[in-house]
């Protein structure tokens, strides 16, 4: 994760100046909200839940809406009884290799039956990169760069441009693209 401290070093600030901690930990917060919604990728680590409608038939996957997937924390699914169950992380089987990350029960193993009801499984993971990419940390004193200096929506007398091979290019291998 980036931190104050990387910032005020990339802003050549000293590191005992308090005065614009504050700011800074704002810029460093709006950054990788920009950079997790230009890339549609998790980048910090935390926790997530989504809510499905019940299992694929048989044994097929679920895929995933976060990427990158750490780890599954917790899948509950609702019997046809309609009692909760929780379904234990030993029956299920996360598959990083592509993107989307699928969820599949176990080697030889079905999904278990759930009530025919919308909502009826939650599934619970820690997504986000455990360490950020170098890279992406780059984009970000980029950008949080360019906010220091530039503290107004606008610009005015001056001849402006993006810089080259900056933020676009250094987040761009991170990007996952979407149709729909």
């Amino acid at each position: 994760m980036l931190t104050l401290a990387d910032v005020k070093l990339q802003r050549r600030i000293d590191e005992d100046d308090t005065t614009e901690d504050a700011l800074l930990q704002r810029f460093i917060d709006a950054a990788y909200r920009h950079a997790e919604a230009h890339t549609q990728t998790a980048i910090r680590p935390r926790s997530k839940t989504v809510v499905i409608d019940g299992f694929p038939p048989v044994d097929r996957a679920i895929d995933l809406p976060w990427y990158p997937v750490q780890s599954i924390d917790a899948l509950e699914f609702i019997t046809p009884s309609g009692d909760s169950h929780p379904l234990d992380e030993t029956a299920l089987r996360l598959d990083t290799r592509d993107d989307p990350h699928r969820l599949y029960p176990r080697w030889g193993d079905r999904w278990p039956a759930t009530i025919a009801e919308p909502e009826s499984v939650t599934i619970t993971a820690t997504v986000g990169y455990e360490k950020t990419p170098e890279d992406i940390e780059l984009a970000l004193l980029l950008l949080i760069g360019h906010w220091y200096e530039n503290r107004e929506s606008v610009v005015i007398g001056t001849i402006t441009a993006e810089v080259p091979m900056g933020v676009e290019m250094l987040l761009f291998d991170y990007c996952r693209h979407a149709v729909g």
